[in-house]
């Protein structure tokens, strides 16, 4: 009781203090007389709420989260069970104003009954879907650590947020968020497994991991075929049941299973292949679905399918489409860095001279801030794609064009400017990419002796 009655004192203090009676801090409060006169001098006291609080803390002119310390304390001295609806908002406040170490202690206290482990994930899972997953990575922590059913849903999901909340820029950290999660995908239910493995795909092909992302691919087709047979109109189908609600239309997911397919056969230069896997998303006119946005999908699709035709024909030799390339780059924006990606790495294999197309994309290739480039969604389809794809299609580019200036014998500051760009990107964001950048150096060092 000693913490419970310090709480009251150091209110009742300040109140004394400021000159306040009873009657005047309940009007500037806001708190009815009756109910702030049981509070402060009941015996015993009526419990406090976090709402109470802090209409006395704005009152008295204090900060926001004064005497929140004591207040978590209180909450867990009382006699009784822990009352979750006086903890939640208390725990809600805390999320709001950032008090990490108010957060973590109330939830060590509140995991003394482990049966509060439901609460906690049912409240993060409100955070997330208000669009404030970062406040929610903290209670989801609390739910893997106390979560005593290792085969539950409940636990995957968990895995999987906090999977997504770890990812940034920096690729290698990316990947060591993958491998502590990816063996919770199989838990997850349908919606948020087609995410899962959609972001897996595209960690797996930053890192240019390409049987791990073949295998992902297959398994989101599997996912994505499964899900739309449920649906479909075939008299064999299964039995209907409605689509889950994913980020993006079921279409996209389908569509994304032969896309991560072709890029990996595309990137490893089995362009047979990679022509059988661009047929699966080249006519989606047949997926048949009612999310809103569908239809733009759909023909977002084709257009891709389409772009990635082109990259097949060029990274073959034949650059006789290059100008009708340029002319759809010019008309969606959002295609350039993976375009460019493709005609630096056609050049550098077979010598197409491409010195007016890196003029005229001078300042997209050497951006001052790449990330910021990015983030901008000029020329990077934020729909597609993330942001460490980006960096990955930066880095893929640079290390063409250094072939591209070798292979000419040509070692001037444009060649040093490639480098140094290739360099710092490796170095802040994927550090795996330097044996890669290596077996560079025998070619320099020759072509500077030429």
């Amino acid at each position: 009781m000693d913490r419970l009655i310090t709480l009251r004192t150091e209110l009742e203090s300040e109140i004394q203090r400021q000159g306040y009676s009873l009657s005047s801090f309940s009007k500037a409060s806001g708190i009815n007389r009756g109910i702030l006169s049981a509070t402060l001098n009941g015996n015993p006291p009526k419990p406090m709420s976090i709402n109470q609080l802090d209409g006395m803390v704005r009152a008295l002119g204090k900060p926001e989260g004064w005497l929140y310390e004591l207040f978590v304390e209180e909450c867990f001295n009382e006699s009784g069970k822990t009352n979750w609806r006086r903890v939640r908002p208390l725990l809600l406040r805390c999320v709001d104003l950032h008090q990490a170490d108010l957060i973590r202690r109330t939830l060590d206290l509140l995991m003394e009954n482990p049966a509060h482990v439901s609460h906690v994930f049912d409240m993060a899972e409100e955070l997330v879907a208000e669009g404030r997953g970062a406040d929610a990575v903290p209670l989801y922590q609390c739910v893997i650590e106390n979560e005593r059913n290792y085969q539950s849903e409940r636990l995957a999901v968990s895995q999987y947020r906090l999977f997504r909340a770890a990812l940034g820029h920096n690729i290698e950290d990316n990947l060591k968020a993958a491998l502590i999660f990816e063996s919770f995908r199989n838990r997850l239910p349908a919606h948020l497994k087609l995410d899962a493995l959609l972001k897996l795909g595209n960690i797996y092909f930053t890192v240019q991991d390409w049987d791990a992302l073949l295998l992902t691919a297959d398994e989101l087709f599997v996912l994505a075929d499964y899900l739309y047979q449920c649906h479909s109109k075939h008299p064999h189908s299964v039995r209907k049941q409605p689509y889950p609600s994913a980020e993006r239309p079921l279409v996209f997911y389908y569509a994304q299973s032969f896309i991560l397919k072709f890029a990996s056969y595309e990137l490893t230069t089995r362009y047979d292949l990679a022509h059988e896997a661009l047929k699966g998303f080249t006519d989606l006119s047949w997926f048949e679905d009612t999310h809103p946005e569908h239809n733009k999908y759909v023909e977002r699709l084709e257009l891709v399918a389409y772009f990635n035709k082109l990259n097949l024909m060029l990274l073959e030799g034949n650059d006789s489409c290059l100008s009708e390339y340029l002319a759809l780059m010019k008309t969606y924006p959002g295609e350039i860095l993976p375009s460019l990606m493709i005609i630096v790495q056609a050049a550098a294999e077979y010598g197409f001279n491409i010195d007016d197309i890196l003029e005229e994309y001078h300042d997209l290739l050497y951006p001052d801030d790449i990330i910021e480039q990015l983030t901008l969604g000029r020329i990077s389809n934020q729909h597609y794609s993330d942001i460490a794809v980006g960096i990955s299609r930066y880095i893929s580019i640079y290390y063409h064009l250094t072939l591209y200036q070798c292979n000419r014998n040509f070692y001037d500051r444009r060649l040093e400017k490639i480098l140094a760009s290739l360099e710092s990107v490796v170095e802040k964001y994927n550090r795996g990419r330097i044996l890669d950048c290596l077996n560079l150096l025998k070619k320099l060092r020759d072509l500077k002796h030429i």
